[in-house]
């Protein structure tokens, strides 16, 4: 009587393992895909942030001294317009 039992938990046992090992392989597939989308959409968003980056310190290298940068970066930030004046201009 016992071996029948021995039996009975071995065989629940690999029933168990048989079930379980796809259903964890599946698990670990679509955890695969869902963290492979999100490392693109960070490096997606790490090139934007590099574009903005390379945009701004253009604008800000464009000028000549520190007083012209820093205007620039106190208009920018107040969202102040600033008027530029051709030759023509008075």
């Amino acid at each position: 009587m016992e071996t029948n039992i021995y039996n009975i938990v071995g065989l629940i046992r690999d029933i168990a393992f048989i079930v379980c090992l796809p259903l964890i392989c599946i698990f670990l597939i679509l955890t695969i895909g869902k963290i492979n989308r999100l490392l693109s959409s960070l490096a997606r968003n790490s090139e934007n942030m590099e574009n903005i980056t390379d945009t701004i310190t253009g604008t800000f290298s464009e000028g000549s001294g520190f007083f012209s940068t820093a205007i620039k970066l106190f208009s920018l930030i107040g969202g102040i317009p600033r008027k530029k004046h051709g030759k023509g201009d008075n």
